[in-house]
This record gives structure tokens, sequence and C-alpha cells, in this order.
């Protein structure tokens, strides 16, 4: 497995209706794809308005085809795309990959 773990500062008091969309929208249609979510959080203490998600895919190759995919999915830009577009002031992208005594999304 590896995991697609993405960091986002989000204008002020954006938060709920980014999280609103990821739920009502982006999940469905990431799991179409077989993209498994393996943690979504926000921070409560420390740098506010931001958000962290985690997506985990079985190899590099899923991660190219699902990725395709998903942006190339009518309801990732005609559903998903014009709720979110605007809230993130920042971005971070990285790949990472599990411990050995991780178990990974169940």
């Amino acid at each position: 497995m590896i995991y697609d773990m993405r960091i986002y500062d989000l204008q002020p008091g954006s938060v709920p209706q980014y999280m609103k969309a990821v739920e009502e929208v982006a999940i469905k249609i990431r799991d179409d794809y077989g993209v498994k979510l393996a943690g979504w959080y926000y921070t409560d203490i420390g740098p506010l308005n931001r958000i962290v998600h985690i997506w985990a895919y079985e190899d590099y190759t899923h991660f190219e085809k699902a990725r395709e995919q998903v942006r190339s999915d009518p309801r990732w830009n005609n559903e998903y795309m014009p709720r979110v577009r605007g809230l993130a002031v920042k971005q971070q992208d990285m790949i990472m990959k599990g411990a050995d005594f991780f178990p990974g999304p169940q």
C-alpha cells in the first residue's frame, strides 16, 4: 500500500464547508475507483483551518490510474470541484509508505 497524504490550509471558517463536500461527494467518487480513505483530520489545537486527509492505494500503478479516473469523472468536475474551489490557500501532497506494523485501512 501507498498513502497519498494531503495537507490543506483553508480559508478561515471554511473547514465545515470543505468537510461536507468531501463527505457528500468526494469519498464516493474515490471509492468507486478503489481508493480507500485511510484518515481524515482537522485541527483543534495548532494551525487553525488545517485539514489532513490520507488516501490508500494498492501501489503506484493504482495511484496513477485512479487519479486520472477521479479527475475525469463528471461528478468530480461538476459536483465536487465547484464546492471546494478557492477554499484552499496552501496545499502539500506527499506519497507515504506504511510501516510493517501498520494494519492499513480495513
